[in-house]
């Protein structure tokens, strides 16, 4: 539950991202994504801008900049050194504030990302484009978090029948901004409470197996 609460809030977008960079593939601006632009020293300058078909966003005194593909980052460097010609020292901040034609996966999956939304997309192919699931994947409780009125709500797939071939009913199509999140079973979370805790704060117990 405790998850689903943490999601609802936005916390497992943040999770995608930062999961995301620190596998090596931090997460890169896209068509449809909106995103928060901050001037520190020239606040009247703040703006919220949705990245067009063609990649870029239009901002005051520069015009058109090219944003997708970029990082938050890269592209708020570009944007300094862009204003450096119009304004004295500025420091600008990117924020992506929301996700346009993307769909997220999270936990048990082998490469926790952001993909770019196919129409006809199911669950189970988003899941492959992270990397498959990981052998600590529970396939019964997977949660798909969509939006509806402005909220994020669960919806539980049990993509164990759909995995073995025998009810693919449960594989629902998505829909852009969709999250994926593949808990953990509750043989794995014994498991990683064995490992992570009680072998380091009591190292010199007997070996103790996993629990399969």
């Amino acid at each position: 539950m405790r998850e689903i609460i943490d999601m609802a809030s936005g916390a497992v977008l943040r999770q995608v991202v930062e999961s995301a960079h620190e596998m090596g593939l931090p997460y890169r601006i896209h068509v449809g994504d909106t995103l928060d632009v901050r001037f520190y020293s020239t606040p009247e300058l703040n703006t919220k801008a949705t990245v067009r078909s063609d990649g870029k966003i239009s901002l005051e005194l520069v015009g058109d900049i090219e944003a997708a593909a970029q990082t938050p980052e890269a592209f708020a460097k570009i944007l300094g050194a862009r204003y450096a010609r119009e304004l004295r020292n500025p420091t600008v901040t990117v924020v992506v504030q929301s996700f346009g034609g993307q769909v997220f996966v999270a936990g048990e999956v082998k490469r926790p990302t952001a993909i770019s939304f196919a129409h006809g997309m199911t669950a189970l192919q988003a899941i492959a484009s992270a990397g498959g699931f990981r052998d600590t994947a529970n396939l019964h409780g997977v949660v798909l978090m969509r939006v509806s009125n402005g909220e994020y709500r669960p919806h539980r797939l049990a993509l164990n029948s759909a995995v073995a071939g025998k009810d693919l009913s449960s594989d629902l199509q998505l829909q852009p901004a969709d999250v994926l999140y593949v808990p953990r079973t509750g043989i794995a979370e014994v498991n990683l409470i064995v490992d992570q805790y009680v072998k380091k704060v009591l190292p010199d117990l007997p070996y103790i197996p996993p629990i399969f």
